[in-house]
């Protein structure tokens, strides 16, 4: 009458804990050889000069005007572009997201469209209660283009 005694030892590799051990082994070497080469690769992209290009300078009349006269034209050079815009102030609100912006003022005061609108973040809003209607400023930002009104993004005052 052979019965297994329970004194029987099973072999090494058949326990399922010292399978565990393995693959968490082989996770630990492979993110341990993953890991030095983003670190390496991270601090070469860190040496890499980051080339900006100048903000291309304009008056809020000219850029108006230029979306007027041909807006696929005025696309191509504004477009994605940082740009420093100057001009009057014509209204300092809040659109329907409660973004703070300042439009400028335009060639004719009454146009509700094609005015160059200036979107801030919403901490910019005790920056924009110092500005008031009429005033000469500069804003620096990126044009998105025009929809309805030239939308110029990610604005800051810079005079």
């Amino acid at each position: 009458m052979d019965t297994p005694t329970a004194s029987a030892k099973k072999p090494l590799l058949k326990k399922w804990w010292v399978w565990v051990l393995i693959v968490l082994g082989i996770f630990i070497i492979i993110g341990s050889i993953g890991g030095s080469d983003s670190s390496s690769s991270g601090s070469q992209s860190a040496k890499e000069e980051v080339k900006v290009e100048p903000a291309l300078t304009v008056t809020a009349f000219k850029m108006a005007a230029e979306y007027k006269e041909n807006e696929v034209a005025a696309d191509a050079k504004y477009k994605g572009k940082l740009v420093e815009i100057s001009g009057s102030v014509d209204t300092i609100g809040k659109d329907v997201l409660d973004t703070p912006f300042i439009a400028f003022s335009t060639e004719n005061q009454y146009e509700i469209i094609n005015r160059i609108q200036c979107m801030f973040g919403k901490n910019d809003v005790e920056v924009l209660s110092s500005v008031s209607k009429g005033q000469k400023i500069t804003l620096r930002g990126t044009v998105s283009g025009a929809l309805g009104n030239i939308i110029v993004k990610d604005c800051e005052i810079i005079e």
